[in-house]
């Protein structure tokens, strides 16, 4: 796909934005705050779905990224046909060999726009998830004269669902109907930033400078947001040379799994955008884990267990490795009040993956450096808690993958990480963090290949409003 040129674009922007939103989620009783009478004399979207509108959008995000590569990039592969048409349908799907950005990030990217053109057009999120498949599907069968890529639609589709929830419960937590003057004007911007099928459809309906009420839902009660800044020291290549690389990092937590968070999927949700300086991309990671279901298994004064379904979204790409895809889970979460203010948590997760990329060392027989696989993985981390801030994390994590397109075999990744922390003045607090990757890959047609890959961060943070919640992923 030709468009994923502009790749890095999308989330440098959830980087740069989403502290906004964890100040915004931070704010106290949000129900009494938004509940004001209204003084817009037309009401916001959506209280009915529109259709029509999030059909023409769907066109739309067909048609652009179709013009471009033909009459931009004039890219071969958009010079379109009903013969080129009739051919894909008749030929169905084979496994394509775009870069791991491409397949794994970008293309996901794309389908968070076919799922929010219905999502911001009055439908919720079950009924968005069809666009994203139908939209995903209309690209491959449609948008370009080669095969269609079974893992562009799986990856499209369900990796856009994640990305597109997340994206879109974020947006809206910046976007302030109440606001006025150059804040509001920044609010739509970023808005429009994080999601821009919504931003469109709110400038399109007059809604950038309407002044009215917001959704009596628009902040969860319980949330908060994290912004990390500093060095990365991360072993790069077989040789074993340690190389340092600056990074930024917001991890934004949006409601909490222990306080109402199943009512609706993605009520309780975590988004991590790594951003380093002088590694090979400047992308190195982007996490979604949305609960789609949850119950309370225990409550008391002190203790707290439920259980939840999640989605998965992983990308994570630097000098050292390649790995991640779309998983679904099933977690234990515990949360133990040790003293006012002092809390532990625990969490115990079972996942499938779904599809899942590792690096490979044979690129060759490929054409590509990374295998297409399916597998499960389990997860045990605990985290201590005071002082409005996470003092101690410690984390296990085994991915196992059976290669299904790439070089036969199976992978083993086990990540072992440690993180302490201590705040410093107010919002402000610094912390340390040392990573362990064990990767391990048994082939059945070559050598194996085993690597351990360690990598050390020194950072500094802001933490505007901590929320018990899930520790980072990777």
């Amino acid at each position: 796909m030709t468009w994923a040129r502009f790749r890095h674009a999308p989330a440098v922007a959830v980087a740069g934005i989403i502290l906004l939103a964890g100040r915004a989620t931070g704010q106290a009783n949000p129900v009494a705050q938004d509940s004001q009478p209204a003084t817009a004399a037309e009401p916001f979207c959506c209280d009915t779905k529109h259709f029509w509108t999030a059909g023409a959008e769907l066109v739309a995000l067909q048609v652009v990224p179709w013009y471009f590569n033909r009459h931009v990039s004039d890219d071969s592969t958009a010079a379109l046909s009903f013969t080129s048409w009739r051919r894909n349908i008749q030929r169905g799907f084979e496994w394509d060999n775009n870069a791991f950005p491409t397949n794994m990030f970008m293309h996901p990217y794309h389908g968070n726009l076919f799922f929010n053109a219905a999502r911001n057009n009055g439908y919720g999120y079950w009924e968005s998830v069809p666009f994203a498949f139908a939209g995903s599907l209309m690209w491959e069968m449609f948008g370009e004269n080669n095969k269609g890529a079974i893992n562009d639609w799986v990856a499209t589709s369900v990796g856009g669902i994640a990305i597109g929830e997340a994206l879109y419960r974020t947006s809206q937590t910046v976007w302030d109907n109440r606001a006025t003057g150059l804040e509001r004007a920044g609010r739509e911007f970023a808005g429009f930033l994080l999601n821009p099928i919504g931003g469109f459809n709110r400038a399109v309906r007059g809604e950038w400078s309407r002044v009215g009420p917001n959704p009596f839902d628009r902040i969860p009660t319980q949330s908060g947001a994290y912004l990390r800044a500093g060095m990365r020291s991360v072993e790069e290549g077989e040789s074993g040379t340690m190389t340092r690389h600056p990074y930024f990092e917001v991890d934004l937590q949006y409601g909490d799994p222990f306080e109402g968070g199943f009512r609706q999927p993605f009520d309780a949700f975590r988004l991590t955008a790594q951003v380093n300086f002088t590694d090979k991309t400047p992308i190195g990671r982007l996490q979604v884990e949305g609960a789609l279901w949850g119950t309370d298994l225990k409550r008391s004064e002190k203790t707290r267990h439920v259980f939840s379904l999640l989605q998965n979204f992983d990308y994570i790409n630097n000098e050292a490795y390649e790995t991640g895809g779309q998983r679904f889970s099933g977690a234990f979460l515990s949360d133990y009040r040790l003293s006012d203010g002092v809390y532990l948590g625990t969490k115990v997760q079972g996942s499938l993956l779904l599809l899942w990329g590792v690096s490979s060392n044979y690129a060759e027989t490929v054409g590509r450096d990374y295998d297409f696989g399916s597998g499960a993985g389990l997860r045990f981390e605990t985290q201590l808690n005071a002082l409005r801030t996470d003092l101690v994390e410690l984390t296990y994590e085994l991915f196992w993958s059976r290669t299904v397109s790439g070089v036969r075999g199976d992978n083993f990744i086990h990540l072992l990480a440690a993180r302490v922390g201590m705040p410093i003045w107010k919002a402000l607090g610094a912390g340390a963090d040392f990573r362990l990757l064990s990767r391990s890959s048994a082939y059945r047609d070559f050598p194996d290949v085993k690597r351990t890959v360690p990598e050390f961060r020194l950072y500094v943070k802001l933490f505007p409003r901590r929320s018990p919640y899930w520790a980072p992923e990777f």
